[in-house]
């Protein structure tokens, strides 16, 4: 049984971008588990709270975690990031969270 290193993205989309942000990202998302690529995991529909600095009001929209698993590069990591959830995320300021984890990589 391989155990191969990764990093996992966390990134929170609001509901009403999902699937663009799903086909934006999707074909840069590299195979590195086998024959597959354009592999992503996104929640059902949460909802999330926020207000802008200097705002009284409080926004409440729905929103998905979309998850994405990336392999254990820095430079792939860092260009995943600047060059496809950035510009493709709908937010001023996307928070991104990266998680560095072992993928089981079983073959039958």
């Amino acid at each position: 049984m391989d155990k191969l290193s990764s990093y996992k993205i966390c990134v929170y989309v609001p509901s009403k971008s999902l699937k663009r942000f799903i086909k934006a990202i999707g074909s840069h998302i590299p195979s590195f588990l086998g024959g597959y690529d354009n592999v992503c995991w996104w929640s059902e529909k949460g909802i999330e709270q926020y207000r802008k600095i200097g705002n009284d009001h409080v926004e409440i929209a729905a929103s998905h975690r979309v998850e994405i698993s990336l392999p254990y590069d820095k430079s792939v990591l860092n260009n995943f990031i600047q060059d496809i959830i950035i510009p493709s995320h709908p937010w001023e300021e996307p928070v991104i969270t990266i998680t560095e984890q072992k993928i089981v990589n079983i073959k039958k």
